[in-house]
């Protein structure tokens, strides 16, 4: 994307809803900045209200040695000084009494609001309607600057807000589409590259939708005003500093141009920051335990250098683009002051040094605006890395979806099929990003769970076990092959009707920072007390939680941290056990359980298991050799499927775990 489009691209669909708030903010700023410089105007009169005797100088100056006629005179006597002054001036002679030549439109427009402000022409005479005129210039002033002030608040105020708005509906978005996201996607991700994204990188396109919201509207707008202003009082001059911009603006947009690419590597390389610093602190035990800490804090000191280099280079482009529009506004007012002294010196331009200063004034504030723009599109395209690593998250797919005319399941029927099998996770490349190689984690599996049955799947670590649950649960897809249940492909069963007829307790126990009824009830939202209770009389955990000091209201903090792993898994299994599904997927269930524990949560599980499909991970044997089948799976296939006893008689690999651990 070029310039500003991989911003825009992401905010668009954001700003479409405030479409009229942003034509208002447009307009607000419209009026603000007309307001503004318009009191510049005002400078006209306020000169011709202090030095009256500039204006007309040829008509009304006193000659030395000559008698002023007074009013009422003969016409012609000052037909003839008029002439003759002009004649001075221009050094063209003009036949006396010949009418002077019509005044362009500007100049006819600039007599009328004179006029209005100052009065008549015929009733400035003397010195009593200087104040007067004066007061009403003031008066003007301040109208001017309080709706010049108002304008600004509302637009101030529909910029914060629709800001604001803007950056909640981005984060709502990016929430919704990672959570959209398959676990083939989350598995590939390295955590720390996430977090910087969601956290720095939205935090950053916040700043900038505030600078794009106020600033690069209301700007833009001053510097076009003010040359308007100064093209109003003289074009020639102005289109003289027009005609320079582009040696101003080319050499800008190739170092905003560099800010961006230079901002997208800045962006990434505190993405490697976060992942080294979240890594450090999730094995602080591992650290402190090997004492490392020197080597991860050496590690995290050199994502931080290259931080520092890639940032920069960015800096770098950014302050010199700044320096640039230093010296080309401040060398050119040079140049203006040389143009504007030939134009007055050879030509005449400039009717009053009101004129003239006001001029100056304009193309000084001109200047100032052109800067501050430059400044806000170079404060923009470093923030362009941040939006296009946004716009990277959501431009990716998600791979498991509910297809049209999906079918609600109210069973498992038949049971559950694998039928050819193969699955795959995507690689990374350095920045994070899904690269072209990938790893295979299961390949070619057939294999049935019956209804009612207790299926186990055992075997070393990395052999596909837990990927086979994420099947069933369709946490993720197979890469080839289909997993069905009752006939129907995953694929084509509806969301809501699936994960609502089973239940699932993974080897890593999880609760949220609620109290414990809560995470138990987090399945069931509606389930009663009395329930729950059960729930955790079942999951052996009841008694520990009544001998807290608030019981089942207790908060567990910091994802349970301060539970032990028993604790903590016993609570994540009274959850599963409240919902009373149909199926159950136990991923080292008991794992986290001491001797003791583990007999009575494990008598509960089977107790549990009765009528119940149910599918257990173990590597402990001695919890899966009562299961009906038990399937042996390396290298992700299947290779021994039967009983506990046939798979002992038979030799092979479970043979020889089971001989391992003295079964």
């Amino acid at each position: 994307m070029n310039r500003l489009g991989d911003l825009f691209r992401l905010l668009r669909p954001h700003a479409r809803p405030h479409l009229g708030a942003l034509v208002l903010i447009v307009v607000f700023g419209t009026a603000s900045a007309m307001l503004q410089q318009g009191t510049f105007l005002l400078l006209l009169p306020t000169w011709e209200a202090l030095f009256p005797e500039e204006e007309g100088e040829g008509a009304s100056a006193p000659v030395e040695g000559v008698s002023v006629p007074p009013d009422g005179a003969a016409a012609g006597d000052s037909a003839s000084g008029e002439a003759a002054n002009e004649a001075d001036v221009t050094g063209v002679d003009e036949p006396a009494g010949v009418a002077p030549e019509p005044a362009g439109l500007s100049e006819r427009l600039r007599a009328g609001a004179l006029e209005r402000i100052l009065g008549p022409e015929e009733e400035r005479v003397g010195t009593g309607w200087r104040m007067p005129a004066l007061y009403r210039v003031g008066a003007i002033v301040v109208l001017m600057a309080l709706l010049a002030s108002l304008t600004h608040y509302g637009m101030g105020i529909l910029a914060g807000l629709v800001g604001l708005r803007l950056v909640v509906s981005l984060r709502m978005q990016l929430a919704e589409h990672l959570m959209g996201l398959s676990l083939r996607y989350h598995t590939g991700r390295r955590f720390g590259d996430l977090l910087s994204r969601i956290s720095s990188d939205v935090g950053r396109t916040t700043q900038v939708v505030q600078l794009i919201l106020k600033d690069l509207v209301q700007e833009p707008l001053m510097f076009v005003v003010s040359i308007g202003i100064a093209a109003y009082i003289n074009w020639k001059v102005t289109l003289f500093v027009l005609l320079g911009l582009p040696l101003f603006v080319v050499p800008i947009m190739i170092l905003v141009r560099k800010v961006r690419k230079g901002s997208h590597r800045s962006a990434t390389q505190l993405g490697s920051t976060f992942q080294v610093l979240t890594q450090m602190f999730q094995g602080v035990r591992t650290v402190k335990a090997y004492r490392t800490e020197e080597r991860e804090l050496e590690r995290f000191a050199e994502t931080n250098r290259s931080y520092l280099r890639a940032t920069m280079k960015m800096i770098r482009a950014s302050t010199l683009s700044r320096a640039w529009t230093i010296l080309f506004t401040n060398a050119g007012i040079a140049f203006v002051v040389v143009f504007v002294g030939y134009v007055v010196i050879d030509e005449g331009a400039f009717d009053n040094g009101g004129a003239m200063l006001t001029f100056f004034l304009m193309i000084s504030q001109a200047s100032s605006h052109l800067k501050r723009t430059t400044r806000v599109i170079a404060q923009i395209s470093e923030a362009q890395g941040a939006a296009q690593r946004l716009q990277d998250i959501l431009d990716e797919r998600p791979d498991v979806v509910e297809r049209p005319g999906a079918v609600a399941l109210s069973g498992l029927g038949s049971g559950i099929r694998f039928e050819g099998v193969g699955f795959e996770y995507p690689g990374e490349d350095e920045e994070g990003d899904s690269a072209p190689t990938s790893t295979f984690a299961l390949s070619s599996i057939d294999l049935e769970v019956r209804p009612g049955e207790t299926l186990a799947l055992v075997g070393p670590s990395g052999s596909g076990k837990s990927t086979m649950l994420d099947l069933v649960a369709r946490f993720v897809d197979p890469s080839s092959g289909r997993v069905t249940v009752d006939g129907h492909d995953l694929k084509d069963v509806t969301f809501d009707s699936w994960t609502s007829s089973y239940a699932l307790v993974t080897q890593a126990p999880f609760l949220f920072h609620a109290s414990i009824a809560e995470n138990i009830r987090y399945g069931r939202p509606d389930a009663s007390r009395e329930e729950v209770v059960a729930a955790a009389r079942a999951a052996n955990i009841h008694e520990f939680i009544e001998a807290l000091p608030e019981g089942y209201e207790t908060n567990v903090k910091d994802a349970g941290t301060r539970l032990s792993g028993g604790q903590r898994q016993r609570i994540t299994i009274a959850r599963a056990l409240l919902r009373d599904p149909e199926l159950l997927l136990l991923d080292e269930a008991t794992s986290a359980l001491d001797t003791e524990s583990e007999a009575a949560v494990q008598a509960a599980l089977e107790e549990m298991m009765v009528g119940r499909t149910t599918i257990v991970i173990a590597h402990r044997l001695s919890t899966v050799r009562n299961a009906d089948r038990i399937a042996v799976l390396d290298g992700g296939c299947v290779v021994e499927l039967g009983s506990h006893e046939e798979l002992v008689a038979g030799g092979g690999l479970y043979s020889r775990l089971s001989e391992a651990q003295a079964i």
